[in-house]
């Protein structure tokens, strides 16, 4: 976390600002806002489901969970998904000065994901996902160490980090899967500090550009139990290790058309992830009401990390939510039924404590979340939205809160890429 490093005193309390196109000047810090979905069905349930699993679609967060996808017999079925979000934030505090530039919109693609599994025990799935995103701009007063008097000064910045994954899950016993995400976790950081000085009509402008990239791992483990004729549980827990990161790092400082500083070098553990988990319990009543609950934890205390006026500090979340499902049942030519999911609505909501504390104010985050989604008839398509109403942070000590308003969709593919044929017998 060695950037930004004396910019956040600025940002919030020494003067006024406004937003310009920002998704969050607390992006400034770090890697920017880490992620808290997956852009699955988890989306609607408040972001909870260690523990969901299904073997007519598929889950991202725990890698455990793509050994409970349909098994290949005489044909093999494949999973697509494809996820786009739109997010609203408006800002509030006594350092929001202008009014008409007090929201910021984005519509942004999420996730691309595909699924299968090989063997009845062995599912797979490689794909893409957002894990951290930094936006930001915005104008405040810059205090001058010995100078006595503050500058205008603007802060821009942009950035995002990624995760481009492989997953492996394998069912070792019954009811008992265990997996593995690979991942490379890359990404690119660009921000600008400009100094207006109204004494000598000079401008410093300071360039930065980051480009991170490291292996990521995290490991799985869910189990899963029909209790008894009503009821089904689950157990699911997710974890990874601190993470170094390594950076092609860029500086450079110019005052008007002079070149004060450069630098450009490779920068061995730039910054770092600290050790994250998260622990979840899933509950469905008849095939129609399911209930999920998850803790997520992460460890950035351990990092030692602080700037001017703020730390990082160990975060974590609480998640809720519930599933209705609507089924159907479907009969075949030789008189078989079975029952298949037409559509569901879902409800949600979370608590998150963010691993930002500035001026002593610790960084809060909550939301309530509805879901629905559908299976169109005669297709293996299927489509799944969402809604997200909530807030993060305080206008105590002239710091900025954030309402935020997010919808989301995913579209999800479902065939079977080779069929066996069935031999018939008189």
């Amino acid at each position: 976390m060695k950037k930004f490093g004396i910019t956040l005193i600025i940002c919030f309390c020494l003067g006024k600002m406004f937003a310009q196109n920002t998704s969050s000047p607390y992006s400034i810090i770090g890697l920017g806002d880490i992620e808290k979905s997956y852009f699955d069905r988890t989306s609607g349930l408040g972001h909870g489901g260690v523990a969901l699993s299904n073997d007519r679609y598929f889950f991202v967060g725990n890698p455990a969970s793509f050994s409970y996808l349909e098994s290949p017999t005489f044909r093999n079925p494949f999973y697509f998904d494809l996820a786009i979000r739109y997010k609203n934030v408006g800002f509030a505090g006594s350092a929001i000065t202008n009014s008409t530039a007090n929201q910021s919109n984005d519509l942004q693609f999420k996730r691309l994901s595909f699924a299968i599994k090989p063997t009845a025990k062995w599912g797979l799935s490689v794909g893409m996902l957002p894990f951290s995103n930094a936006n930001y701009s915005f104008k405040g007063l810059k205090a001058i160490q010995g100078g006595g008097f503050n500058v205008e000064a603007q802060y821009e910045g942009t950035g995002s980090g990624n995760l481009l994954y492989f997953t492996n899950s394998y069912m070792i016993a019954k009811n008992l899967s265990i997996g593995v995400q690979s991942s490379v976790l890359f990404g690119q950081y660009n921000d600008k500090e400009t100094i207006y000085s109204a004494v000598t009509d000079s401008v410093l402008a300071t360039d930065r550009n980051v480009v991170l990239s490291s292996p990521y791992f995290k490991g799985g483990i869910l189990y899963k139990k029909q209790v008894n004729k009503n009821w089904n549980v689950s157990i699911g827990a997710t974890g990874s290790l601190k993470t170094n990161m390594h950076a092609d790092y860029q500086l450079k400082v110019t005052d008007g058309n002079t070149t004060l500083k450069e630098v450009n070098e490779r920068r061995k553990n730039y910054t770092a992830l600290p050790i994250m988990g998260a622990i979840g319990i899933a509950a469905t009543l008849k095939n129609k009401y399911t209930f999920v609950a998850d803790y997520n934890a992460q460890n950035w205390s351990a990092l030692n990390y602080r700037g001017s006026n703020y730390y990082l500090t160990n975060s974590s979340r609480i998640s809720a939510g519930m599933q209705y499902t609507n089924n159907i049942i479907v009969r075949d030519n030789q008189g078989n039924t079975a029952s298949y999911e037409q559509s569901f609505l879902q409800f949600g909501f979370y608590f998150n404590r963010s691993y930002l504390n500035v001026y002593d104010q610790p960084l809060k985050e909550w939301g309530v979340t509805l879901g629905a989604g559908t299976q169109l008839n005669r297709s293996g398509l299927g489509l799944q939205a969402n809604v997200e109403i909530g807030g993060r942070g305080t206008t105590n000590n002239g710091l900025v809160k954030e309402n935020i308003t997010q919808i989301g969709l995913t579209i999800s593919y479902r065939d079977f890429w080779f069929t066996k044929k069935v031999k018939k017998y008189n």
